[in-house]
């Protein structure tokens, strides 16, 4: 059975994107509207210890007071830790050797 050559109407078409891709150059995703000046540069990246530097000076000295006492109690709380009493007797452990 002889095949019939394909039609031209059924050329498959490539892809619209296929070609646009590799002759324009992607676009930003944020458009800079004005030029950059010294005020509008952006600002050096902080640490973090940087970060919590200015913070601190930013908070009230009632603020920083009531941080100092959080610092306390937590630091109380973790070298006191409550001890559970479960009710059991404690075994007395014997002094000396097992035989």
């Amino acid at each position: 059975m002889p095949s019939d050559p394909p039609s031209p109407t059924t050329k498959p078409l490539p892809h619209p994107q296929s070609h646009t891709l590799s002759t324009q150059r992607p676009t930003p995703h944020r458009a800079q509207t004005t030029p950059a000046t010294p005020s509008s540069a952006p600002r050096a990246a902080l640490t973090p210890a940087q970060a919590i530097a200015q913070a601190w000076m930013r908070e009230s000295a009632e603020a920083q007071a009531q941080w100092r006492m959080a610092d306390v109690r937590a630091k109380e709380q973790y070298m006191n830790p409550v001890r559970w009493n479960t009710g059991r007797p404690e075994k007395k452990k014997r002094n000396g050797a097992k035989m």
